[in-house]
């Protein structure tokens, strides 16, 4: 996986961004339900860890997630999930 951070523009305002370059290997390992986890630390941002995977729509994959959210957990989720 390609993993990048780097500093920009949208318009006038200064951005900051994240890029994941997953290459077939790492689709295979997604599709085969193999998620994919870093620190943030190796894109030079503390105290986060990434979690990348994969599923069939955005509600089964909230669904799969349900465990891991707890009384402490912040969330914000995609209206798609929702509207759908």
């Amino acid at each position: 996986m390609l993993k990048m951070v780097g500093n920009g523009k949208r318009g006038d305002r200064p951005i900051r961004f994240v890029v994941f370059g997953l290459s077939h290997t790492n689709l295979d390992r997604l599709r085969a339900g193999q998620p994919i986890t870093f620190p943030g630390e190796d894109v030079g941002i503390e105290g986060v860890e990434f979690l990348i995977f994969a599923g069939e729509t955005e509600q089964s994959m909230g669904r799969e997630l349900a465990d891991l959210v707890g009384p402490n957990t912040k969330t914000r989720i995609d209206r798609r999930v929702t509207d759908a």
